[in-house]
């Protein structure tokens, strides 16, 4: 039976379109951004300190949204803790979405340009984001060793199942980078969903609306222990079953599946 869980609760919330809510967003981001990279900056980061500015960033970000926050399938990670999260992503809201269900501490992969980012690479780097160059596979696999010590530590990993945001919501062509690095830490893969985010705030908007409900749906883990290079297709095929399976059962349009 799927366990569902209501993590943030704001039913009843009025539904307002407003930009100044947007705005307020940006700045706590700023904020928690910088409180980060000073303490990077300082030699004294450490990840009670990024988990710590994590869960105040996602609050304050609850708090103005007005949003409800509902999580499906909590029980397929007990037993795949760490893993590498395969999540379809839309929106910028995503990822406080995935902080706040995902019962652990959770990091990200990001593209090798943010590294580039004076003082705020670093800092990223310092929190837990793994940099990982996209064009190039060969370098990406050797960069994977940021990624072993997060998951050494009992940190999941979250990667975009298509490289970078979905921007109409409907799932495309999955690359190939998340399964190539559950192979290589021999970690299970997770599918997830998230359905609701775009109706919060869209791809290019700066008029945000409350009184929304977001599902963060997780789906069974797929193991890799055994794989090699040769399984990626196979398991590409599963996780994007799964995938699409999780987004009709949260709801997703007929033609979420644009394959």
């Amino acid at each position: 039976m799927t366990d569902v869980r209501t993590v943030v609760d704001h039913a009843g919330a009025p539904v307002r379109r407003t930009r100044w809510r947007t705005f307020l967003v940006l700045a706590h981001t700023l904020s928690g951004s910088l409180r980060i990279a000073t303490r990077s900056a300082l030699g004294r980061l450490q990840a009670d300190d990024v988990e710590r500015v994590l869960r105040r960033w996602t609050k304050h970000i609850f708090d103005i949204s007005k949003l409800t926050l509902v999580v499906t399938g909590v029980e397929n990670l007990a037993r795949a803790r760490p893993c590498v999260i395969v999540g379809h992503h839309v929106s910028l809201l995503d990822t406080p979405c995935v902080i706040a269900s995902f019962p652990g501490p959770v990091r990200f992969v990001s593209k090798m340009e943010l590294r580039q980012v004076p003082m705020f690479g670093k800092a990223m780097e310092d929190a837990g984001i793994v940099f990982v160059d996209r064009k190039n596979l060969t370098r990406a696999i050797a960069q994977l060793e940021t990624a072993k010590e997060l998951i050494g530590t009992g940190t999941s990993l979250w990667v975009a199942a298509e490289g970078t945001r979905s921007r109409d919501g409907r799932l495309r062509t999955l690359k190939k980078g998340a399964f190539h690095i559950a192979i290589e830490l021999g970690v299970p893969l997770v599918p997830m969903w998230i359905q609701g985010t775009l109706d919060v705030i869209p791809p290019d908007q700066w008029t945000s609306a409350t009184g929304q409900r977001v599902t963060v749906a997780y789906g069974e883990p797929v193991e890799t222990k055994g794989c090699t290079r040769a399984d990626v297709p196979r398991l590409i095929e599963v996780v994007r079953t799964r995938l699409v399976a999780l987004a009709r059962q949260c709801g997703a349009p007929p033609d979420v599946d644009a394959a």
